[in-house]
């Protein structure tokens, strides 16, 4: 009878610590879910340590590897006592273990990644907590054993959890033991998961903080080139007029050494009134103050009112300009004065880079838009370089910019892009390498006016947008 009486006690114990492992398992899920601040989380596990398995005391570790430390993160409040809570709850007390301390059996847990148990609190707490204050801890908590069990994550050790229990450390049964590493390896999970959490939180907010910065920076810089631009062109203005008279000979005649002088000085002069007004067109359009006057306007004229601009130019080069001819009227919604710029700005290009051969323009059909193209003979363009063609202030290497003797600001194609983006098109350019010519197209809608039935259609506001890869 006595025997069967024992069998039924221990299987009623072992029930028992099922019982508890269950619930804390069931308390762990629970604070996983809930838990999203990483001090909120480490404090809820070590209190349902003792609360669900009916220990006295858990401390949770973790590894600080870059300062080779085991650093505490969290303790159980089941120690409410005064005398405890100074030893060891006590926030000016660093509770940590240098890993050079091998005999640690915290730092032997975590080095093994296999558990260690002892009788003496104090050979897992030294030295941060001396042999009389360990055994101040024990005495009052009514503590024997403890048993430290290492924290994993992904196969890797990054920290341990100590728990303290009346019973001595022999007396801790295998299934306690499973119970604590099963458990142990789930914590060390959900520690891993909102440390990563807590990381990329402060990251991001790092990244918020750094947003906003660069966007009070950027107006700073849009303003500063908005007025700077503004205060240039009147003086460059000044500065052309004054060589224009020169260069005519009003205030006398010039030899031919002053008037090649006088030439590169207007040309210059052009140069940086062009790049004043390009940087004002961009700051105008990052402060989302364009606006576009779309009209039915007829593209064959446009181009060639555009082209015919430049007639002397390319016959000084020799260079054969061809347009098709069957291009009579062709409508599509423009703005007159941008559709313009963006053909002088990729025709004159065309020129600039090509040394021999000709310039062709066409106008294709496409459905709901028309396709505008301009294909030279000139220099070529790198296909790994195509990407930049349209970025702001790009310059290409050993391609289309480098190429020209009078370079470029690498402002036009990025302008030409928020031009016809702006009146709904798209822009590209293809070429079959360094030598072989280029071709640059764009398209533009052709029904929009129509369809709305008004002569005129007003886009107001329009968003500069992310200058991508051209396909």
């Amino acid at each position: 009878m006595e025997a069967t009486a024992q069998i039924k006690e221990s299987e009623l114990l072992a029930l028992i610590d099922k019982t508890r492992a269950l619930d804390a398992t069931y308390k762990l899920i629970d604070i996983v879910l809930q838990s999203f601040e990483f001090k909120e989380l480490t404090q809820n596990i070590a209190n349902i340590i003792p609360a669900a398995m009916g220990y006295h005391l858990a401390i949770l570790f973790l590894a600080d590897y870059p300062n080779a430390k085991l650093n505490k993160i969290g303790i159980s409040n089941s120690i409410s006592e005064d005398a405890i809570n100074h030893i060891i709850n006590d926030e000016s007390r660093d509770i940590g273990i240098p890993f050079g301390y091998a005999d640690n059996l915290l730092i032997r847990c975590l080095n093994t990644k296999t558990q260690t148990v002892s009788d003496n609190l104090y050979d897992f707490l030294s030295p941060s907590l001396t042999w009389q204050e360990s055994k101040v801890v024990q005495n009052i908590l009514g503590t024997n054993g403890s048993i430290a069990t290492p924290l994993t994550a992904r196969g890797r050790a990054i920290g341990v959890v100590l728990v303290s229990m009346a019973k001595d450390s022999k007396e801790i049964s295998d299934f306690e033991k499973i119970m604590l590493t099963k458990f142990s390896d789930n914590v060390g999970i959900a520690v891993e998961n909102s440390k990563l959490y807590a990381n990329l939180k402060m990251t991001k907010d790092d990244l918020n903080k750094a947003y906003e910065n660069l966007q009070v920076l950027n107006k700073l810089k849009d303003e500063f080139l908005t007025v700077a631009s503004h205060e240039l062109r009147t003086p460059m203005t000044i500065v052309k007029s004054y060589l224009w008279m020169l260069e005519k000979q009003k205030a006398g005649r010039l030899n031919a050494k002053q008037q090649e002088y006088l030439g590169k000085a207007l040309e210059g002069t052009q140069r940086m009134i062009a790049l004043i007004n390009d940087m004002l067109d961009i700051s105008r359009f990052e402060q989302k103050k364009v606006t576009f006057d779309l009209r039915q306007i007829n593209v064959c004229d446009i181009i060639k009112e555009s082209i015919s601009n430049f007639e002397i130019e390319s016959k000084q080069k020799g260079l054969k300009v061809e347009f098709e001819k069957s291009c009579q009227e062709i409508y599509v919604d423009a703005d007159e004065i941008k559709l313009r710029d963006v053909i002088t700005n990729i025709f004159s290009n065309a020129i600039k880079f090509t040394k021999e051969g000709g310039i062709s323009l066409g106008v294709e059909d496409e459905d709901e838009f028309v396709k505008i193209y301009i294909r030279d003979t000139g220099s070529g363009i790198d296909p790994k370089d195509l990407d930049k063609l349209f970025h702001k202030f790009a310059r290409i290497d050993n391609s289309y910019t480098i190429a020209s003797d009078v370079g470029g600001t690498g402002l036009g194609l990025y302008i030409v892009k928020l031009y016809i983006e702006g009146m709904g098109g798209r822009v590209g350019a293809y070429s079959e390498g360094l030598g072989k010519g280029s071709t640059f197209w764009f398209t533009l809608p052709k029904n929009k006016i129509k369809k709305f039935g008004v002569r005129t259609l007003k886009q107001i506001d329009i968003p500069v947008q992310d200058v991508g890869t051209i396909k």
